[in-house]
């Protein structure tokens, strides 16, 4: 197997995290799906029925190389606080 370049490697640490946030959201009580494009990066999608849509999930590098969880464009959680984060984003109702 290739071993994947820097721009790969970014991909599959962003793909591990958010299948990570997919387990902790299952975890109290939300679904989720991970949208994984041939040419694009991962983006989680978790369905909100009061709203009618899902709200996408991002997994985005932080300036200091850590990592965080960004979710209706302003909500962010830190990537190391996985049940945090899956717990805010399972609040989202309106």
């Amino acid at each position: 197997m290739e071993r994947p370049g820097r721009q790969g490697s970014v991909t599959l640490e962003r793909f591990e995290l958010l299948v990570g946030l997919m387990w902790a959201l299952r975890g109290v009580g939300r679904g989720s799906v991970l949208v994984l494009d041939a040419e694009a990066e991962p983006v989680l999608s978790v369905p909100v029925p009061s709203r009618r849509r899902s709200v996408a999930v991002l997994g985005v590098q932080e300036c200091d190389g850590g990592w965080a969880f960004l979710w209706d464009g302003v909500c962010k959680a830190p990537a190391g606080s996985t049940l945090m984060a899956a717990r805010q984003i399972a609040e989202v109702e309106r």
